[in-house]
């Protein structure tokens, strides 16, 4: 891997990211792209993942990037304080945040799910991006600068039985991220929310709904990602982009 630009405006050179969920599938795809085009990375993820986390690592710094690796439950607000000290003591800066970390329960009945398994649902993927959001962007508003992406799903905005807890706290997620943006509008950082589906009990259902006939590439979301946090949409914030393969599009409104 060289890390290298295709232009410019996407040259993410001099800049830090943070990405969640980095240790695989969509959250490592997009931090190897970021690195790709020159951010430096902290690189967190769950406890247990630490060596498919150290994996990430290497292949960034095999390609001349630089890397930190912070284990963290997002879940516990201290946690996440304590990953962002660390990487601003590191770094001194931090420029990029992108939340991919989630999980997704399936089935899990509304009528039947239990507490502790609704609770995890929207720890995880609501309170998880919500406390990363309030440990980064002060930094980011004393700077006037920065980039926060909120990895959601198209489930926000389709509603398969069985599959409830995972929708409602991904359009929990899109709607914090259009009150972070409306808040804060006059500082500079741009809060953006990039949606995914994964639902992998029910992959040949899910396929034969999307009109591409298929499912998402990590690097698919990569891609969408680095243009959302480089300088070419400078001007978007606030906003859901749909990356579903036209799902959303094929369904009556």
């Amino acid at each position: 891997m060289v890390l290298s630009g295709d232009s410019q405006n996407l040259s993410l050179r001099s800049k830090v990211a943070m990405v969640t969920g980095a240790a695989g599938g969509i959250g490592r795809a997009v931090a190897l792209r970021l690195a790709l085009h020159g951010a430096d990375m902290v690189l967190t993820d769950v406890g247990n993942s630490r060596d498919e986390l150290r994996k990430v690592c290497d292949l960034v710094e095999l390609g001349g990037g630089k890397a930190i690796l912070l284990p963290a439950d997002l879940r516990h607000k201290a946690d996440v304080e304590r990953v962002v000290a660390e990487a601003l003591g590191h770094f001194d800066r931090l420029d990029i945040l992108v939340n991919v970390a989630g999980v997704h329960l399936y089935p899990s009945p509304l009528l039947t799910i239990s507490e502790s398994d609704w609770d995890r649902v929207h720890d995880i993927n609501v309170k998880g991006s919500l406390f990363t959001c309030q440990a980064v962007l002060p930094h980011m508003i004393a700077r006037k600068a920065g980039s926060v992406v909120n990895v959601a799903s198209d489930s926000a905005f389709d509603v398969i039985a069985g599959e409830g807890a995972y929708g409602i706290s991904k359009m929990a997620l899109v709607r914090m991220s259009s009150y972070f943006a409306r808040e804060l509008a006059a500082t500079g950082v741009t809060p953006m929310s990039a949606p995914f589906w994964k639902d992998p009990a029910a992959l040949a259902v899910a396929v034969e709904s999307i009109p591409v006939g298929r499912m998402a590439d990590p690097e698919e979301i990569a891609g969408v990602v680095l243009f959302l946090v480089s300088d070419l949409a400078s001007y978007i914030n606030g906003h859901c982009i749909m990356v579903d393969g036209g799902r959303v599009a094929g369904s009556p409104a």
